[in-house]
Protein backbone atom coordinates (compact mmCIF):
# COMPACT_ATOMS: atom_id res chain seq x y z
CA UNK A 1 0.00 0.00 0.00
CA UNK A 2 1.49 3.47 -1.17
CA UNK A 3 1.54 6.60 1.42
CA UNK A 4 0.56 9.68 -0.37
CA UNK A 5 3.18 12.66 0.87
CA UNK A 6 1.17 15.64 2.59
CA UNK A 7 2.83 18.65 0.57
CA UNK A 8 3.93 21.21 2.96
CA UNK A 9 1.41 23.62 4.26
CA UNK A 10 2.62 26.85 3.72
CA UNK A 11 0.18 28.42 6.38
CA UNK A 12 2.38 26.50 8.94
CA UNK A 13 5.60 29.00 7.81
CA UNK A 14 3.74 32.21 8.78
CA UNK A 15 2.32 30.57 11.43
CA UNK A 16 5.56 29.65 13.29
CA UNK A 17 6.62 33.16 11.97
CA UNK A 18 3.97 34.69 13.85
CA UNK A 19 4.44 32.71 16.68
CA UNK A 20 8.20 33.53 16.95
CA UNK A 21 7.23 37.36 16.98
CA UNK A 22 4.78 36.78 19.67
CA UNK A 23 7.83 34.78 21.72
CA UNK A 24 10.04 38.41 20.56
CA UNK A 25 7.32 39.89 22.56
CA UNK A 26 8.14 38.02 25.83
CA UNK A 27 4.37 36.13 26.05
CA UNK A 28 5.31 33.06 27.62
CA UNK A 29 2.16 31.51 26.03
CA UNK A 30 4.22 31.19 23.03
CA UNK A 31 7.25 29.56 24.00
CA UNK A 32 4.96 26.97 25.57
CA UNK A 33 3.51 26.62 22.39
CA UNK A 34 6.57 26.56 20.23
CA UNK A 35 7.81 24.08 22.72
CA UNK A 36 4.82 21.73 22.09
CA UNK A 37 5.27 22.42 18.73
CA UNK A 38 8.79 21.57 17.94
CA UNK A 39 10.61 19.98 21.12
CA UNK A 40 10.00 16.33 19.71
CA UNK A 41 11.92 17.07 17.08
CA UNK A 42 14.27 18.86 18.66
CA UNK A 43 14.67 16.32 21.24
CA UNK A 44 15.71 13.49 18.58
CA UNK A 45 18.36 15.87 17.16
CA UNK A 46 19.93 16.39 20.42
CA UNK A 47 20.08 12.71 21.35
CA UNK A 48 21.54 11.72 17.99
CA UNK A 49 23.99 13.71 18.61
CA UNK A 50 24.93 12.91 22.23
CA UNK A 51 23.29 9.10 22.59
CA UNK A 52 22.07 10.55 26.29
CA UNK A 53 18.96 11.01 26.80
CA UNK A 54 19.43 13.28 29.80
CA UNK A 55 21.72 15.27 28.22
CA UNK A 56 19.52 15.94 25.27
CA UNK A 57 16.91 17.18 27.80
CA UNK A 58 19.48 19.31 28.68
CA UNK A 59 20.29 20.63 25.37
CA UNK A 60 16.08 21.01 24.96
CA UNK A 61 16.23 23.51 27.91
CA UNK A 62 19.01 25.45 26.68
CA UNK A 63 17.63 25.93 23.14
CA UNK A 64 14.38 26.89 24.54
CA UNK A 65 16.47 29.19 26.64
CA UNK A 66 18.18 30.40 23.88
CA UNK A 67 15.08 31.11 21.49
CA UNK A 68 13.59 33.16 24.15
CA UNK A 69 16.56 35.66 25.00
CA UNK A 70 17.18 35.48 20.94
CA UNK A 71 13.99 35.69 19.58
CA UNK A 72 14.19 38.98 18.43
CA UNK A 73 17.42 38.36 16.34
CA UNK A 74 15.59 35.89 14.49
CA UNK A 75 15.95 36.67 10.48
CA UNK A 76 12.92 35.19 8.64
CA UNK A 77 15.26 35.52 5.43
CA UNK A 78 18.08 33.16 6.46
CA UNK A 79 15.91 30.15 7.30
CA UNK A 80 12.69 28.86 8.81
CA UNK A 81 11.38 28.67 12.46
CA UNK A 82 12.19 25.16 12.48
CA UNK A 83 16.04 25.52 10.95
CA UNK A 84 16.73 28.01 13.00
CA UNK A 85 15.65 25.78 16.13
CA UNK A 86 17.70 22.84 14.64
CA UNK A 87 21.11 25.12 14.24
CA UNK A 88 20.83 25.94 17.96
CA UNK A 89 20.04 22.51 19.25
CA UNK A 90 22.87 20.44 16.84
CA UNK A 91 25.00 23.38 18.16
CA UNK A 92 24.23 23.22 21.76
CA UNK A 93 24.61 19.73 21.57
CA UNK A 94 27.77 19.76 19.90
CA UNK A 95 29.58 21.59 22.03
CA UNK A 96 28.19 19.15 24.93
CA UNK A 97 29.63 16.43 22.90
CA UNK A 98 33.05 18.49 22.61
CA UNK A 99 33.41 18.93 26.66
CA UNK A 100 32.38 15.29 27.18
CA UNK A 101 34.87 14.15 24.74
CA UNK A 102 37.95 16.70 26.37
CA UNK A 103 36.77 15.61 29.81
CA UNK A 104 37.41 12.17 28.78
CA UNK A 105 40.82 12.46 27.52
CA UNK A 106 41.60 14.31 30.13
CA UNK A 107 40.49 11.39 32.54
CA UNK A 108 42.54 9.23 30.17
CA UNK A 109 46.05 10.96 30.04
CA UNK A 110 45.39 11.37 33.92
CA UNK A 111 45.31 7.81 34.43
CA UNK A 112 48.10 6.74 32.05
CA UNK A 113 49.86 8.99 33.73
CA UNK A 114 52.84 7.08 35.34
CA UNK A 115 53.54 7.04 38.70
CA UNK A 116 56.99 8.52 40.12
CA UNK A 117 58.75 5.93 42.33
CA UNK A 118 60.20 8.70 44.42
CA UNK A 119 60.21 12.49 45.64
CA UNK A 120 63.34 13.57 43.56
CA UNK A 121 61.51 11.82 40.36
CA UNK A 122 58.43 13.84 40.66
CA UNK A 123 60.14 16.73 41.66
CA UNK A 124 62.23 16.83 38.18
CA UNK A 125 58.99 15.99 36.43
CA UNK A 126 57.44 19.24 38.00
CA UNK A 127 60.55 20.89 36.83
CA UNK A 128 60.53 19.49 33.44
CA UNK A 129 56.51 20.39 33.23
CA UNK A 130 56.86 23.96 34.52
CA UNK A 131 59.55 24.67 31.96
CA UNK A 132 57.86 22.95 29.50
CA UNK A 133 54.56 25.20 30.32
CA UNK A 134 56.31 28.08 30.12
CA UNK A 135 57.97 27.69 26.49
CA UNK A 136 54.43 26.82 25.15
CA UNK A 137 53.23 30.22 26.56
CA UNK A 138 55.74 32.09 25.08
CA UNK A 139 55.28 30.53 21.71
CA UNK A 140 51.29 31.60 22.44
CA UNK A 141 52.48 34.92 23.83
CA UNK A 142 54.84 35.56 19.82
CA UNK A 143 51.59 34.55 18.15
CA UNK A 144 49.68 37.87 16.14
CA UNK A 145 46.26 38.67 17.66
CA UNK A 146 43.91 36.98 15.30
CA UNK A 147 45.80 34.07 15.33
CA UNK A 148 45.77 33.46 18.90
CA UNK A 149 42.16 34.32 19.28
CA UNK A 150 41.87 31.34 17.28
CA UNK A 151 43.33 29.11 18.86
CA UNK A 152 41.91 30.06 21.72
CA UNK A 153 38.36 29.67 20.80
CA UNK A 154 39.23 26.74 19.23
CA UNK A 155 41.11 24.93 21.95
CA UNK A 156 39.58 26.52 25.27
CA UNK A 157 36.09 26.90 23.89
CA UNK A 158 35.77 23.87 21.44
CA UNK A 159 34.34 25.85 18.84
CA UNK A 160 34.45 24.59 15.17
CA UNK A 161 36.03 27.08 12.32
CA UNK A 162 32.68 27.97 11.25
CA UNK A 163 31.22 28.55 14.46
CA UNK A 164 34.21 30.82 15.18
CA UNK A 165 33.70 32.52 12.01
CA UNK A 166 29.89 33.18 13.00
CA UNK A 167 31.87 34.26 16.39
CA UNK A 168 34.18 36.57 15.29
CA UNK A 169 32.14 37.52 11.87
CA UNK A 170 35.22 36.45 9.77
CA UNK A 171 35.30 34.68 6.97
CA UNK A 172 35.64 30.79 7.14
CA UNK A 173 38.48 30.71 4.72
CA UNK A 174 40.11 33.97 6.93
CA UNK A 175 40.15 31.56 10.03
CA UNK A 176 41.13 28.63 8.34
CA UNK A 177 44.04 30.32 7.26
CA UNK A 178 44.86 31.69 10.45
CA UNK A 179 44.48 28.68 12.14
CA UNK A 180 47.20 27.00 10.16
CA UNK A 181 49.71 29.55 10.44
CA UNK A 182 49.34 29.59 13.85
CA UNK A 183 49.60 25.97 14.14
CA UNK A 184 52.90 26.50 11.43
CA UNK A 185 54.06 28.86 13.60
CA UNK A 186 53.93 26.57 16.76
CA UNK A 187 55.12 23.37 15.18
CA UNK A 188 58.20 24.86 14.71
CA UNK A 189 58.58 26.76 18.30
CA UNK A 190 57.92 24.19 19.92
CA UNK A 191 59.96 21.63 18.00
CA UNK A 192 61.90 20.68 21.31
CA UNK A 193 58.38 19.89 23.06
CA UNK A 194 56.82 17.74 20.66
CA UNK A 195 59.76 15.62 20.50
CA UNK A 196 60.09 14.70 24.42
CA UNK A 197 56.32 14.10 23.86
CA UNK A 198 57.09 11.72 21.14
Amino acid sequence: MAFERTPPDPMRGSDDLALLRRLANRRPEALSELYDRFSPLLLAVARRILGSSSDAEEILQETFLQAWNQADRYDSGRSSVSTWLVLIARSRALDRLRQRQSRERVAAAVEAEPVAPDASARLDDHVLIQERRKRVRTALAGLPAEQKRVLELSFYEGLSQTEIAERTATPLGTVKTRALLAMKKLRRDLREEIRELM
